[in-house]
């Protein structure tokens, strides 16, 4: 049983001003697994019109966050490496995080961001510290 329910983690996407300008909507949540996607606007894509790196880094690290606080703690970022792989211009992209490691203070996600056709967009991984 999850600590939150998925309400409480669309309340939270709500009033997390970060995600809620980026347009991030979570979609999954558990402790194990989570998923955020993106429906790309203008304010989204980089000079050439393709998604902005940044905002393919943005949603890696946001659904990290997600799945590492489903378990109940509070979380931060420690470390992230990601590997750009590929990009497109338009229609609806998603992250997903699968749990690596949890351990006493640190949480470790296996994260992907990808197209709607299932395009690799980007491949890494992410490392959070537990605050408490």
């Amino acid at each position: 049983m999850l600590p939150f329910g998925l309400d409480d983690f669309e309340r939270y996407a709500r009033n997390n001003p970060f995600m809620y300008h980026n347009h991030i909507e979570i979609c999954s949540v558990s402790p194990e697994r989570s998923v955020v996607k993106l429906p790309l606007t203008d304010d989204g894509r980089n000079l050439h019109g393709a998604v902005h790196g940044g905002l393919i880094y943005a949603m890696a690290d946001c659904v990290a966050g997600i799945a590492a606080r489903a378990e109940g703690r509070d979380y931060v970022t420690q470390s992230a490496h990601m590997n750009f792989l590929g990009n497109v211009k338009e229609g609806v992209i998603y992250s997903d995080a699968t749990l690596i490691k949890r351990g006493r203070r640190q949480a470790v996600f296996h994260v992907t961001v990808y197209a709607e056709g299932g395009k690799l967009l980007a491949d890494g991984v992410v490392d959070l510290f537990a605050k408490d």
